[in-house]
């Protein structure tokens, strides 16, 4: 199995490649993976998993943090639940948010990222949840409460890429507990946005 990778940046867009030892390797990673990488031809570390299916040739999944490769490491072990949907969930949740998702139960929260319903959501929390405790991920402080979710997706509906819009809601979440209506969230994280995208 590849752990990880250590080369550099060749491409970024769609998916990701990185030369090691002459050899290009081509990698699926999160909006907010891609984000963080540095500029092309530069060094990079990522944290790697191999995916094989059956009918295909394997793939590889990238993470910038290890603590993303193990949720996404278990997310894909449930039956029904593949790469695109646990890749939508890192997208737009954190791995402690998720973390927090599965321990508490919370199905809305899960089945609100699109391709995943309510019931690939409850096989979530319960195949997961004592795994999820076991993998010592921290708290980041950053709770899915009143309509996280939704926020989210209305900021993307408005142009927004999923990492930032995620990363206003999660300001204004940090900043201000009374906020909770999406309403109010959405409104306050377009003024931190500054109408720019």
């Amino acid at each position: 199995m590849i752990a990880l990778l250590k080369g550099i940046l060749v491409e970024k867009s769609p998916t990701v490649v990185i030369a090691v030892s002459g050899i290009g390797f081509e990698l699926f990673m999160t909006d907010a993976s891609k984000m963080a990488l540095p500029d092309h031809g530069e060094e990079c570390l990522v944290y790697t998993l191999v995916k094989h299916n059956r009918d295909e040739l394997p793939q590889i999944y990238g993470f910038m943090k290890k603590e993303e490769r193990d949720i996404f490491k278990l997310l894909i072990s449930v039956s029904g639940v593949g790469p695109k949907v646990s890749i939508s969930l890192l997208n737009i949740y954190t791995p402690s948010q998720i973390v927090s998702s599965i321990i508490s139960g919370d199905e809305k929260a899960l089945s609100a990222v699109s391709g995943l319903g309510e019931k690939s959501a409850k096989r979530i929390i319960v195949d997961l949840k004592d795994s999820v405790r076991k993998l010592g991920i921290e708290d980041d402080g950053i709770l899915i409460r009143g309509d996280f979710s939704d926020a989210v997706a209305a900021l993307s509906a408005m142009g927004w890429p999923f990492h930032i819009a995620r990363g206003a809601v999660e300001e204004v979440m940090k900043q201000n507990n009374a906020v909770s209506e999406v309403h109010e969230i959405i409104k306050a994280a377009l003024a931190k946005l500054g109408g720019r995208k």
